[in-house]
């Protein structure tokens, strides 16, 4: 038995070594003061982090990558908060359709969503900007946001409410001092997860983003004109700040028993 858990650990080993070294040798690239991508480093610099906050084009991609994971990720809050509350206290067969609705962008491949997009903004004369950015990021980060408040709400003790009432509370105040803290690490976390995937979505964004820029269509545009040292660091800002939102996110869903 412990040699079955020795290779099984070995074999994990491996396969996570293999998916992250790629991260890790952007990284590390990233801190090289030479301009070349190969080792040994030359010395540990900040030089290509200083080139890319430096070129006005980052900004703007940073900017615009910000802006859409903002909105995005409010956006999302509201209408998943309402759809989840709808699904739980007033279940029907026309809110389980809405649900399977929902929920159908995680199953669907990017690559066809981010082309229907294009086809119904085509059709429909939308000028493509981030405002249509944000609608496919809407689209693809609600499941999140819904599956997770609603397994929170399916949790709930209804009794609790009903105490609340029993007592003299209002419904809002009901929500506002009871459901509302129990539900918010659920929704927050959610929203992390949101903002997390939007920041660094590529499919929908490059079929939906018109004559705009965000950090991953900049990126894709520097690779086509070859290596340049300073995408190293432009991926190492887009890592650090999806992990960090993802991280949270654990936190604050492990802390009300979602991810053991």
């Amino acid at each position: 038995m412990t040699r079955a858990k020795t290779v099984s650990a070995l074999f994990v080993g491996l396969v996570l070594a293999f998916l992250f070294t790629p991260v890790v040798v952007v990284v590390l690239f990233s801190f090289n003061a030479a301009a070349s991508t190969s080792l040994p480093l030359e010395a540990l610099s900040f030089r290509w982090y200083e080139a890319a906050f430096s070129n006005p084009l980052f900004r703007d991609a940073l900017r615009n990558s910000v802006y859409v994971a903002s909105i995005t990720a409010l956006t999302v809050a509201v209408i998943g908060a309402n759809a989840s509350f709808a699904l739980t206290r007033r279940p029907s067969r026309l809110l389980n359709l809405f649900s399977s609705f929902v929920v159908t962008p995680l199953v669907v491949p990017g690559l066809f969503l981010g082309v229907a997009l294009l086809v119904f903004y085509d059709r429909v004369d939308f000028r493509r900007s981030l405002t249509t950015v944000i609608i496919g990021h809407v689209l693809i980060t609600l499941p999140f946001v819904v599956l997770i408040v609603n397994a929170r709400l399916m949790r709930l003790d209804r009794s609790i409410e009903e105490a609340a009432r029993d007592l003299g509370a209002t419904p809002f105040q009901t929500f506002r001092k009871i459901i509302f803290p129990l539900v918010r690490p659920a929704l927050l976390g959610s929203i992390l997860i949101a903002v997390a995937w939007s920041f660094d979505e590529f499919i929908v964004t490059f079929f939906t983003i018109g004559g705009e820029i965000t950090l991953p269509i900049m990126i894709w545009g520097m690779l086509r004109r070859g290596i340049d040292p300073s995408v190293n660091a432009i991926a190492s800002v887009i890592l650090v700040t999806t992990t960090l939102a993802t991280v949270v996110a654990a936190r604050l869903l492990s802390a009300r028993g979602f991810i053991p």
